[in-house]
């Protein structure tokens, strides 16, 4: 963090010189943009401690949304700074239990999946971007630096029951539980590029970035129990919460006065 911010330090006194670039057609849009997007979460990673039993963790896609603020949109190098809303996964898995750890009368193994966003968090990027001219109005765009995200300490929970065929006895055979960390706010390395277009009216870019976090944003454990034939499984759960995002943000051209 503290080279970071000295980084940036000696960053704007080297922006301050002309040498270093300087493009005017930038000057003419707002310093803010409107941000929004996709983004593709990592899977979660599990470790068995003991038992046969498993579940596939799958890749988990969301969105990011916001604005951010451009210090020096006319200079080759510049900070970026503004507020990004993100809804964060819990789970994403598919399992499989089978016919015979279960009632008689499922003639099939089961097979599902399910889902559970956890919280919404709210980011605040501290970036550092490079600009460099491809042609007339386009430019490409480096990022990196890290992001505070605000993610209010939480849990998920999956619970799969099975009734017999006359609904007189459950047996709760998989259970998955995972908790958020309890301090409130995370950091996260940020690395990526993108492409500016300058237009008459707007300027859009585009960008692929790849968000780090410090710390994973769900840890947990998961139980596989109750079965006719298996054994008991039980094995602790991570999900990272690190992804790729690709964000569109639009800035607006000033008013001619």
């Amino acid at each position: 963090m503290v080279g970071f911010i000295l980084t940036i330090v000696s960053t704007n006194s080297i922006i301050a010189q002309p040498e270093w670039g300087f493009y005017s057609q930038f000057l003419k849009y707002h310093k803010w943009s409107i941000i929004a997007g996709p983004v593709l979460y990592d899977k979660a990673s599990i470790d068995k401690e003991y038992g046969d039993y498993t579940f596939s963790n799958k890749n988990t896609i969301s969105f990011n949304a916001g604005f951010e603020y451009d210090f020096y949109p006319e200079k080759k190098w510049s900070f970026i700074t503004g507020f990004i809303v993100g809804l964060e996964p819990a789970y994403n898995f598919s399992y499989q239990i089978k016919k015979e750890d279960i009632y008689p009368h499922f003639a099939e193994d089961c097979k599902d999946k399910d889902k559970m966003y956890s919280l919404t968090s709210f980011s605040a990027p501290l970036l550092l971007r490079l600009r460099i001219q491809s042609n007339k109005n386009y430019y490409i765009n480096f990022l990196t630096g890290l992001k505070i995200m605000f993610f209010p300490p939480g849990d998920a929970e999956f619970l799969l029951r099975f009734h017999n065929e006359d609904d007189t006895e459950i047996r709760e055979v998989f259970g998955l539980r995972a908790e958020s960390p309890d301090n409130m706010f995370q950091g996260s390395f940020v690395i990526g590029s993108g492409v500016s277009h300058t237009m008459r009216r707007i300027l859009i870019s585009t960008k692929l970035i790849y968000v780090m976090n410090f710390q994973n944003i769900m840890n947990g454990e998961y139980l596989f129990d109750n079965m006719f034939v298996s054994e008991r499984t039980h094995g602790t759960y991570k999900l990272s919460g690190n992804y790729i995002g690709l964000l569109f943000s639009v800035q607006f051209a000033r008013k001619k006065k």
